[in-house]
């Protein structure tokens, strides 16, 4: 849905260009443009097209980022004044949302096909989800066409990996006369942003689409140059506060500034991970522990580190180096990925990429340390790693950036 927003974009700047024949007259053409980017961006913001997170405060918020970057454009001048910029990007996104919410997002009315826990997966998927207006079926197959028909059922959402032959044929035809047919796995990746891996398996890993960072060189070419002038240019900005951060940490407890751990990265090759100590030195005398919510063996200095990422720093150097991208699956430690990946399936595909300083799990999914939350963690990285796109890394650091300035990390 954003490429039609940017399309949108782009065509209003082409008009104005038209109309006015002097893109420095471009004025309220340029805005609309703009407006129509951010607006984009942001509803986009977890690669679905969610009117539901458009609150208030995003009205504000998106306005100021408007008129920021029009200011570096050049739109903002003293005729329009920053008063009357700002209430015209503010009443153009209750206007646009208002038509969006009319026009695009009707309430479509769904049901499921099948029983037992896909179908409370989905159930909890689209209960509450603006556009959708679920519809329980509990009849056979037989009665399906009939109940979509008298229901005016718009999608109906498969709850079962297995079909018989009858069961295929009356949802094919119900497919070829317009309505909706999604599978289970298909509407987890799509409106869910992970992959279940309690139900994928080879057959579905060899035909699925997608996970093309495996095997474009392009796209790897542009993620390293992308990774390593981001960690240049922010390692040079974040200096003094590198400084001050190890000048605390040494202060607040004995033992070293930094904190240097074997880690798993690409392909399953080890590498030294560096962060700043956030606990006791003596955090492990007995030896490797999962990290807890609350942990005890934190300093003070390190909970704050932590929920600010300020921790993470010093592996801008690791980025640098091309151990580690800026985003990517967090890299885990060899005695845990042992015990990991003989309870959860597919565990070791999440080394198939550079690890990262941060990542789609770390910002779709609370900090936890279970192997439950290691299960729902892969499925994000799984879902990175499939979709991947520099505008998915581009949410992720928007999204990262929430968590800093806000200090909801660890």
């Amino acid at each position: 849905m954003k490429e039609i927003f940017y399309i949108l974009s782009l065509g209003i700047l082409f008009l104005g260009e038209v109309f006015l024949f002097n893109l420095e007259d471009v004025g309220i053409w340029g805005i609309l443009a703009f407006i129509f980017i951010m607006l984009g961006m942001y509803l986009s913001d977890s690669m679905v097209f969610n009117v539901s997170k458009y609150t208030n405060r995003n009205y504000i918020f998106i306005s100021l980022l408007d008129m920021f970057f029009l200011g570096l454009w050049y739109l903002i001048t003293w005729e329009i004044g920053i008063v009357p910029l700002f209430l015209i990007f503010l009443g153009a996104q209750v206007i646009l949302r208002t038509l969006i919410n009319t026009l695009v997002y009707r309430e479509k009315p769904v049901t499921i096909l099948g029983e037992g826990i896909l179908r409370e997966n989905l159930e909890k998927s689209i209960r509450g989800r603006e556009g959708y207006t679920y519809v329980e079926f509990n009849g056979d197959i037989s009665t399906l066409k009939s109940f979509v028909k008298k229901n005016s059922i718009g999608i109906v959402l498969l709850g079962k990996l297995k079909m018989t032959n009858e069961e295929i044929e009356k949802i094919l035809q119900l497919k070829l006369s317009g309505v909706e047919v999604r599978g289970y796995l298909d509407h987890m990746v799509d409106y869910e942003e992970k992959i279940d891996v309690e139900y994928i398996d080879e057959e579905w890993l060899l035909n699925a689409y997608g996970f093309e960072i495996l095997r474009s060189k392009l796209q790897n070419k542009i993620k390293r140059i992308f990774d390593f002038t981001l960690a240049l240019g922010m390692g040079i900005c974040v200096s003094p506060l590198m400084a001050i951060s190890a000048l605390i940490v040494k202060l607040e407890s004995p033992g070293g500034v930094i904190y240097s751990q074997a880690r798993v990265g690409e392909n399953g090759r080890e590498f030294m991970v560096h962060k700043f100590r956030s606990m006791r030195a003596d955090a492990e005398k007995n030896g490797a522990q999962w990290a807890q919510v609350n942990d005890p063996r934190v300093t003070k200095f390190g909970n704050f580190m932590r929920k600010t990422r300020i921790d993470e720093l010093p592996q801008l150097l690791n980025v640098l180096k091309g151990e580690m991208s800026f985003i990517g699956p967090r890299p885990e430690r060899q005695v845990f990925i042992d015990e990991l990946e003989k309870q959860i399936p597919y565990y070791g595909l999440r080394h198939m990429v550079k690890p990262g300083l941060t990542g789609w799990a770390q910002v779709m999914y609370p900090y936890g340390a279970t192997v439950e939350d290691a299960k729902n963690k892969l499925e994000y990285d799984l879902y990175y790693i499939k979709c991947y796109s520099l505008y998915l890394d581009i949410i992720i650091l928007f999204k990262t950036l929430k968590t800093v300035v806000f200090g909801r990390g660890r």
